[in-house]
């Protein structure tokens, strides 16, 4: 194996880290937004922002689930998140 082919699995294997580690991040972060949209139901009793709630934890979710598919198809581990309200 000559240094060429050693240095370029080296970088491919960074590549997947770096990968992982926004994964991870952008997972943990929609997490963190889907509670505050979950909060902000208990807050508020205006249709129209009702509504904006309603679609948010619904784009949130469906890129919640993604994520996750995306993280199991390269064996990544994340934390489950749950549907289910409070």
């Amino acid at each position: 194996m000559n240094i060429k082919e050693i240095l370029s699995k080296i970088f491919k294997r960074k590549n997947a880290e770096n990968e992982n580690t926004k994964l991870r991040r952008e997972y943990n972060r929609l997490l963190d937004r889907l509670s505050d949209i979950r909060t902000n139901f208990d807050h508020t009793d205006d249709p129209f922002s009702i509504d904006a709630l309603i679609y948010e934890e619904n784009a949130t979710i469906c890129r919640l689930h993604e994520l996750y598919s995306i993280a199991r198809k390269n064996k990544i581990t994340l934390e489950a998140f749950e549907l289910d309200q409070k």
